[in-house]
């Protein structure tokens, strides 16, 4: 049974466990407990049926539970699970308010799911979470052999399963391609990009877009970096900002923007309010680095032309392609009395059930890719521009960078980091001054936090 939970309804029970925490009477204790909820229950059959309180953040309409929840129930008759979507708005920020609110109010749940690693990381902190490691160990499975794992273990335990994968990638607009008469890219190199981008750019449009994401499009080489860490921060909290792939990735951007032309300027960026959903669709650009969420989410655009896919490009013409991978983590909470339960649910859900929605790329390694690709073109406003051979290739050939859970004032370097590259893009001040200053500036916040 799938329940819908208000936003409105969970203010009310949020206010109620306020102020019976806040009477400190033991009458009303004693009403308190008289009036919980159990969360198991008998069938008509008499045998005891487990409820399992699973929270996220995606609506309906946009998860599409019901159907996926009927037939783990119709599966396991011995379980119920109860959906229970945060808010209505969709909006994981939202949502993590929300969670933090129901577990200081003592609510019961079992099935949490996070949008990212950080935000999990900050629930195992905080006590909310249960290593699921006695259970992969019981069932015998190693968790990056069974999934394209977007974490590590955070202090040698695992708290939750990858759900959907969202992979880098390059989005391209396949008749520019045809007209500079470029095939589409299976196997290249940065080096190629920036040729790519230069063939590709006309009177009528360029050949590229970088939007003001430093971070992650002017950090592309060190997004694709096989062996360490691929932000500014290393595992150990250290700077990573003498990488030389960080500069590489600068110079990269600058040479496209500045020298070559063939990829929109920061400035003009800045200056217009430039969407990079409108430059590609509009055709105002023939490619962009972006990441696999683009394959369905296109806003309010529907392109008239064939979009082709192509793996994020390596920095050396010998290497593997290695790319970042993120996405959705579904863990079990800590005060859940059925964990077991909890733990076959998860395992369903991230395989076949996640398989069973086609809605968004698992990160199951045994999915069947091509007939979810399939699916997730069929729910689009044009299935027909998607280049499904591309796109299913870029995919299979995509090996996952090494990730962890930096440091929570990696949020202060990357603001000071986005400072120096801006000027850099501007032409305010050039690569060996940005770096010098990167480097110092990261360093301070460090210090700072030590």
């Amino acid at each position: 049974m799938v329940k819908k939970w208000s936003l409105v309804w969970l203010l009310v029970l949020i206010t109620a466990f306020s102020l019976v925490a806040c009477s400190g009477s033991d009458e009303t204790s004693s009403d308190s407990d008289s009036t919980s909820t159990d969360d198991s229950s008998s069938d008509s059959s008499g045998d005891e049926v487990v409820t399992l309180n699973f929270v996220h953040w995606i609506n309906e309409d946009n998860g599409k539970w019901e159907p996926v929840i009927e037939k783990y129930e119709a599966e396991n008759p011995g379980v119920k699970i109860e959906s229970m979507p945060l808010v209505d708005n969709m909006n994981s920020l939202d949502y993590f308010k929300q969670l933090d609110l129901l577990a200081s109010a003592g609510e019961d749940m079992d099935v949490i799911m996070f949008s990212n690693v950080n935000d999990l990381v900050k629930r195992i902190d905080a006590g909310l979470l249960s290593p699921i490691d006695s259970f992969m160990e019981e069932e015998g499975i190693n968790i990056n052999e069974v999934y394209n794992n977007s974490y590590g273990p955070v202090d040698g335990k695992y708290y939750g399963l990858p759900m959907k994968n969202v992979s880098n990638l390059v989005m391209l607009n396949k008749a520019h391609l045809d007209e500079a008469g470029l095939e589409i890219p299976t196997d290249w190199t940065w080096a190629d990009y920036r040729e790519y981008a230069e063939k590709m750019t006309t009177d009528e449009h360029y050949g590229s877009y970088f939007h003001i994401w430093h971070n992650f499009q002017s950090s592309v080489k060190l997004l694709g970096n096989a062996e360490g860490s691929t932000v500014i921060l290393n595992e150990d909290g250290t700077s990573n900002a003498d990488n030389p792939l960080l500069r590489e990735s600068l110079e990269l951007r600058y040479q496209l923007e500045q020298e070559d032309q063939s990829s929109v300027p920061y400035a003009e960026i800045l200056s217009q309010k430039l969407d990079y959903r409108q430059q590609f669709f509009t055709g105002e650009a023939s490619m962009i680095p972006i990441a696999s969420f683009m394959i369905t989410e296109w806003g309010s655009f529907s392109p008239d032309f064939e979009i082709a896919w192509a793996p994020w490009p390596k920095n050396e013409p010998d290497n593997e392609v290695y790319t970042v991978m993120g996405g959705d983590l579904i863990g079990i909470a800590e005060s859940s009395e059925h964990k077991q339960e909890a733990y076959d649910f998860m395992r369903w859900l991230t395989t076949e059930g996640i398989s069973e929605q086609g809605i968004w790329v698992p990160s199951w390694k045994e999915a069947e890719l091509s007939s979810i690709l399939e699916t997730l073109a069929s729910g689009t406003t044009n299935p027909e521009a998607i280049h499904m051979e591309s796109l299913q290739h870029t995919l299979e050939v995509s090996n996952p960078t090494k990730t962890f859970a930096p440091e929570s004032y990696i949020t202060e370097v990357l603001t000071e980091f986005d400072a120096e590259v801006e000027m850099y893009l501007l032409d305010e001040q050039d690569i060996d001054t940005t770096m010098e200053n990167i480097e110092n500036r990261a360093q301070a916040v460090i210090d700072a936090n030590q």
